[in-house]
């Protein structure tokens, strides 16, 4: 037996006793201590970021951009043929012409006989027509006297008067077409306007309908401008929209960049298209700008400009930032016991990066800007005052 005991605690096995000893007291203690109760965990409040609404009457503004366009464009055009014999020193790309101002002349002399001609037939006309006039008497007082019942046309001459009539009728319609083409050998432009490109000169013989060159019109321009059906009842226009006068339609404010600064043209809404693009849903407003060659520097065509649009003005409006803005026409609100309320509101306006709403609010209520995906009525929040909108 000493023998044995001698063996089991000897230096080889003492090692094993002592971990299989450990063992058996860790576990006897382990079964033997208390357990702890689990505690219910309790949610912590969201932290969000609130503002308060700004009560205030703001202008609506609508902001869009478009290509400025030539409202008047013609082909110069001749309704006379002959040899061009001078042009106005403003005939040529780019130059500037006033409306009735000649531009080109044809030669007018075969023009000239052909009205000193019909003016020959004009008079030969009336002198037939006074000696049938004459005759015509005559020949009525004679069936007065010698005659019994009534005279037909033909004794009383009516016949040859008519045609008298007709001949002189005809007369003076030649005559007026004579001089009409007399006048029509110098060409002039019914506007203001500037030579978009020239096509003839000095010299060449041109036929009636021949393309001498074109120009547009400088006394008004056109810009078309893009806009969404929402931005367009911003402005209070319907489709088809069209002004009684010019000073009628909402103002425009024109903007480009032109020689290392912005210049501005103002301008107004005339009409509006009477259809929304299938394909892009956008409505198009055009505006006009009156004399805009007379500015410094000029709204030249095929310039592209940013357009701001006075729109509706709203009374009693509130403005909140863009972010407070839930499901399209929903706020959040702390109410007084820091819980999330839900109402509703109706956007009716933006104002930069803000909102314009209407709704049941005032302005002392806090109004969540921060992003919550999964807010309920009455969330408990820990509310924090937004001092940089910019963080938004």
């Amino acid at each position: 037996m000493r023998a044995m005991l001698r063996v089991i605690f000897s230096s080889r096995f003492l090692p094993v006793i002592i971990l299989i000893f450990g063992l058996f007291i860790s576990f006897v203690i382990s079964s033997t201590d208390p357990k702890p109760n689990k505690g219910v965990e309790i949610p912590k409040p969201t932290a969000v970021f609130y503002d308060n609404p700004q009560k205030k009457d703001v202008t609506l503004r609508v902001t869009t951009n478009g290509e400025v366009r030539s409202v008047t464009e013609i082909n110069v055009i001749p309704q006379v043929s002959g040899r061009i014999i001078q042009v106005a020193d403003e005939f040529i790309d780019g130059g500037n012409i006033k409306k009735g101002q000649p531009l080109i002349w044809i030669d007018d002399r075969d023009y000239k006989l052909a009205t000193i001609s019909a003016e020959s037939r004009v008079a030969q006309a009336k002198k037939l027509l006074e000696r049938e006039i004459a005759e015509s008497e005559l020949a009525r007082k004679d069936w007065e006297e010698l005659g019994e019942g009534e005279a037909s046309p033909l004794t009383l001459r009516i016949p040859q008067l008519e045609e008298a009539r007709a001949l002189l009728n005809a007369a003076e319609a030649d005559l007026e077409k004579a001089k009409l083409n007399l006048e029509r050998t110098i060409i002039s432009l019914p506007f203001d306007g500037l030579i978009k490109k020239k096509n003839a000169g000095i010299g060449q013989y041109v036929n009636a309908g021949s393309i001498l060159g074109s120009a547009f019109s400088t006394e008004k321009v056109l810009i078309p401008l893009p806009l969404t059906d929402t931005e367009l009842s911003y402005l209070g226009l319907p489709l088809g929209y069209e002004s009684k006068g010019y000073f009628d339609g909402p103002k425009v404010i024109f903007r480009s960049f032109i020689s290392r600064e912005y210049i501005e043209w103002n301008g107004r809404i005339t009409r509006t298209s009477g259809s929304i693009d299938s394909q892009t849903r956008l409505v198009y407003a055009y505006a006009e700008v009156i004399n805009p060659y007379d500015e410094s520097p000029p709204l030249a065509i095929g310039t592209y400009v940013d357009a701001e649009i006075e729109g509706n003005f709203i009374s009693g409006g509130f403005i909140i930032p863009n972010a407070a803005i839930k499901n399209g026409n929903e706020i959040y609100l702390i109410d007084n016991d820091n819980k999330l309320r839900i109402k509703k509101i109706e956007v009716v306006g933006t104002e930069n990066e803000d909102v314009i709403i209407f709704g049941d609010i005032d302005e002392n209520d806090m109004i969540v800007v921060s992003t919550l995906n999964t807010g309920y009525e009455g969330m408990e929040l820990t509310p924090m005052k937004l001092e940089n909108k910019e963080a938004l």
